[in-house]
């Protein structure tokens, strides 16, 4: 029975995998049974794939290679697949699992996946069975592909539908800048908005600033107080956030416990200001289930060299210097 089951995980293809690799996964579920078949139910929505312990890929199943647009990533890394911020990747120990937040590149650009599940380890080998947390770009796009169609047909309908098609053109837009938990802006739009501000800071020499706030060990208050939880606090703290800068200053959801805030017109000593003021007051705040929070600051000024992706990267590393 379970080699039955662990031929499905292998899509069906043994012969693409190693024998040794096989074997030892088949061990490792052996023992681990009651875990496996949890999982066997929805194999649909599974990310399968396989590394040894230095993260090179030694198997990979068909939804894996669709989401990151390749037919073949043996051998490969995986963190060539994971955005820079990511540093560490958890390595359970043999016979082990670890609940693991994966963020992944898609096969666009600038997109990242989530990806959700867990993390077994054996002797030589790290197993990961994931689920997409979220929209994935193609899903987002499904739906503002509906959202499109739905404005189509009432146009050819003749009908006097004008605010309904503004709500729908609005919803279209708040789907692609909106964070869907959070209600900050999300990583797609700041993309778009730094190109303009960075193209401003370039053309009129107007100062331009981000400060990257930081939620600390967030991954504990979602294990200990459960993600419904974290949830809430996240939207709280987006809205200390807004609450605590001007109107023209703009708030991103940028990863899970990440956040930038982006300055226009400021300099680099007005930007520590505010760093130091957000985090004095999140440091203050009970959240949801008075739950408190440690937070941290950074600040950088965009200078003349700086690309938008240049300006983001070294908010992270002033982030790490802290």
């Amino acid at each position: 029975m379970l080699e039955k089951y662990v031929r499905k995980l292998f899509d069906k293809d043994e012969k693409s995998a190693d024998k040794k690799i096989l074997d030892e996964v088949k061990n490792l579920f052996q023992s681990n049974f009651d875990f496996f078949l949890n999982y066997v139910d929805s194999l649909g929505n599974i990310v399968f794939f396989i590394t040894d312990r230095d993260f090179v890929i030694k198997y990979a199943n068909r939804i894996f290679l669709r989401l990151v647009n390749l037919d073949d990533v043996l051998e490969k890394s995986l963190k060539v697949f994971l955005p820079p911020y990511i540093k560490n990747l958890p390595i359970p120990e043999n016979k082990r699992s670890e609940k693991i937040l994966l963020h992944l590149k898609c096969r666009k650009p600038d997109i990242n996946i989530s990806l959700e599940g867990y993390v077994l380890g054996s002797e030589n080998l790290l197993i990961f069975l994931l689920e997409r947390r979220g929209f994935t770009y193609h899903e987002l796009f499904e739906k503002i592909s509906d959202l499109n169609n739905e404005i189509a047909k009432l146009t050819r309908e003749g009908q006097k539908k004008d605010v309904l098609i503004e709500n729908l053109k609005k919803e279209l837009k708040e789907i692609l800048r909106k964070d869907l938990v959070t209600d900050a802006f999300n990583r797609l739009y700041l993309k778009e908005v730094l190109e303009r501000e960075v193209g401003r800071n370039k053309r009129y020499k107007i100062p331009l600033s981000l400060v990257l706030v930081d939620i600390d060990n967030f991954k504990l208050i979602n294990q200990n107080y459960g993600r419904t939880t974290g949830d809430k606090i996240l939207k709280k703290f987006s809205k200390l956030l807004i609450e605590n800068t001007r109107m023209v200053d703009m708030v991103f959801r940028v990863e899970d416990d990440n956040f930038i805030i982006m300055l226009p017109n400021t300099n680099i000593e007005g930007a520590n200001i505010v760093a130091n003021k957000i985090k004095k007051i999140s440091n203050s705040t009970l959240f949801e289930g008075n739950v408190s929070i440690s937070v941290n600051s950074a600040a950088v000024e965009c200078l003349e060299d700086d690309t938008v992706e240049s300006l983001i990267d070294k908010s992270y590393k002033a982030m790490q210097l802290r």
